[in-house]
């Protein structure tokens, strides 16, 4: 489908997801409360099909720091925070979760995913209970033009034109144009001998 098209759809549809997005978008912004954002981009992921793509971006567009018309958000995924930023042309697979990242442009992410917020957002067990540590958000970076790839997991952030492998877990920062793998990952210089270094 052309952009223009796309963008005109997903402008139209502000019209269907506005008591979604005003709520949430007021929620957040004037109260520090995320609750409706949760709710509603759990909600909405759900819509199957090109329509359900259509209102995410709707939404996301109405909600994230930064997202444009053609964010594609697949069924079952989610943004779980409103404090994430998404560049052009991202895409997500089905069922997978993008926590307080910063997406650079055309970053493609599969299915079952997680970039997740940071390594330690939810405190420390060796300190006590985890549950009564406030949570600690860290905004992971993703460079532009990276792929990750499905089920990966993702806990820092990447450089530019990054490739994380299936199933990979990268808990240590990416430099640029470096592949992912394993778990945890070690790096993998793109060059003609593929020469490692320690993740």
């Amino acid at each position: 489908m052309r952009y223009g098209t796309k963008r005109l759809i997903v402008y139209s549809l502000y019209l269907v997801v506005w008591p979604f997005g005003l709520t949430s978008r007021l929620a957040h912004r004037r109260l520090g409360i995320e609750l409706p954002f949760d709710f509603s981009a759990k909600l909405l992921s759900l819509i199957p099909g090109k329509i359900g793509q259509y209102v995410r971006a709707a939404f996301y567009k109405m909600t994230l720091a930064e997202s444009h018309y053609d964010l594609m958000v697949g069924f079952g995924s989610f943004f779980s925070h409103p404090t994430a930023r998404a560049g052009r042309h991202v895409g997500m697979g089905s069922f997978t979760i993008v926590g307080t990242a910063h997406i650079g442009d055309n970053v493609m992410i599969a299915s079952r995913a997680s970039v997740m917020s940071g390594k330690t957002q939810h405190g420390s067990p060796l300190y006590g209970n985890a549950r009564s540590h406030e949570l600690k958000l860290e905004a992971v970076t993703i460079g532009e033009g990276c792929w990750i790839g499905e089920g990966a997991i993702v806990m820092a952030s990447l450089g530019r034109q990054c490739i994380v492998s299936a199933g990979s877990v990268v808990t240590k920062p990416a430099p640029d144009h470096a592949i992912a793998v394993g778990n945890p990952a070690r790096f993998l210089k793109r060059t003609e001998d593929a020469a490692s270094t320690e993740a």
